[in-house]
């Protein structure tokens, strides 16, 4: 029996349009369940089912709401992140992961403490160890 992991993005930019929903949507082991647009409705034209939410908190204070695609700008990586995890969300996270080693190594903790799954990008070939 497969299950589907109700799936939220934080944004439905280019991102969210080309790359994350399309995705969503063919593959069977997840639903794409939410997105978080602050005053458009992008993403419930496209996708009906869709629910928005109107803030972060808001999205991820659902319980129903499994996996957060963190694909906003860099800055905001590490911010968003965080707080997914807090709420006991797992993550994916958009290049690049953080913009320091010690927001990195912080959320890589937090996950570990929280017992939640945390997708990190795949660094070049010239930067793996």
């Amino acid at each position: 029996m497969t299950t589907s992991i109700n799936t939220a993005l934080c944004s439905f930019g280019m991102s969210g349009l080309v790359f994350h929903s399309p995705f969503l949507t063919i593959n069977p082991h997840f639903n794409f369940y939410a997105v978080w647009e602050r005053s458009k409705n992008e993403a419930q034209q496209k996708f009906p089912e869709v629910k928005t939410y109107r803030s972060l908190d808001e999205m991820l204070a659902d319980p129903l709401v499994e996996l957060v695609i963190v694909n906003t700008p860099n800055y905001t990586h590490y911010e968003y992140t965080k707080k997914a995890l807090l709420a006991g969300k797992h993550v994916i996270v958009e290049k690049p992961f953080t913009t320091n080693l010690e927001e990195a190594n912080e959320l890589i903790e937090i996950a570990k403490k929280k017992k939640s799954f945390i997708c990190l990008p795949k660094p070049p070939l010239r930067q793996r160890f």
